[in-house]
């Protein structure tokens, strides 16, 4: 009987030795697909490679992503904008977050920008211009210097944290109007706005290719990094500091 004890404490010990690894290991990040696109996959190898961790990603906007944090289905969450802003994208979500339990990691910082078709001739807006035009005040694009014909406002997923940022700085807190298209990412803004003449959106900076033209107007930076609550555990704190190594050396 204490042979077969024995036994059975030893298999039991190298089935937990075997499975622990594999469940230390995962570092789930859940939230902003700007973050994924201009931060998390560029380096995901590297990191992966210098943790020892194994990197899970969803993009699933900046709101839902804390949603997901709050309810233990993520490590850490991913956000692209001010804390304050990620918080109130996570109420978009349905979830009111506690903002002084959340400790935001910031890694690298990026610009949101607007773009129009290149073939519109609108090359400047005022932020209270482009506050109007996507709250659905300025429909047609001669009201500011352009063509007559109808402005198209393409935006982020309501979650999204760009949206977000949009709405509280630029647009102080006016919402977008009824007739805006709503995207599932806010990188489509792009290919959106490159396939249609009358369209407009914001987006980060680094989706946008020569198929569509920035207007220029105020610069509106924002903070790039990962949302946890409480200090990051210690899987969670070397990924971010692998990540800010790897953007150091950049």
């Amino acid at each position: 009987m204490k042979a077969y004890k024995t036994v059975g404490h030893a298999a039991a010990v190298a089935l937990l030795a075997a499975a622990t690894p594999a469940l230390a290991d995962q570092v789930r990040l859940h939230g902003a697909t700007t973050v994924i696109d201009r931060l998390v996959n560029p380096y995901k190898d590297a990191v992966q490679s210098g943790t020892g961790h194994t990197l899970e990603v969803v993009g699933n906007a900046t709101g839902k992503g804390l949603v997901d944090l709050h309810e233990g289905r993520t490590d850490a969450a991913l956000s692209s904008e001010p804390i304050e802003i990620a918080v109130a994208a996570a109420a978009a979500a349905g979830k009111q977050v506690d903002r002084s339990k959340l400790q935001f990691s910031i890694v690298m910082h990026d610009e949101i920008v607007f773009v129009v078709h290149p073939s519109n001739p609108v090359t400047s807006l005022t932020w209270e211009q482009i506050r109007d035009i996507q709250a659905g005040k300025i429909k047609n694009w001669k009201a500011v210097g352009g063509k007559d014909q109808p402005i198209t406002v393409f935006a982020d997923t309501p979650t999204g944290g760009t949206r977000a940022m949009i709405k509280t700085i630029v647009m102080g807190g006016q919402d977008f109007g009824p007739s805006t298209v709503s995207l599932t990412a806010v990188k489509k803004v792009a290919d959106m706005v490159a396939a249609d003449p009358t369209g407009f959106g914001g987006l980060g900076k680094g989706f946008v290719d020569s198929r569509s033209r920035i207007v220029e107007t105020k610069k509106l930076e924002r903070p790039l990094g990962f949302v946890t609550i409480g200090a990051p555990s210690p899987a969670v704190k070397a990924v971010i500091d692998a990540y800010k190594t790897q953007v150091a050396k950049k």
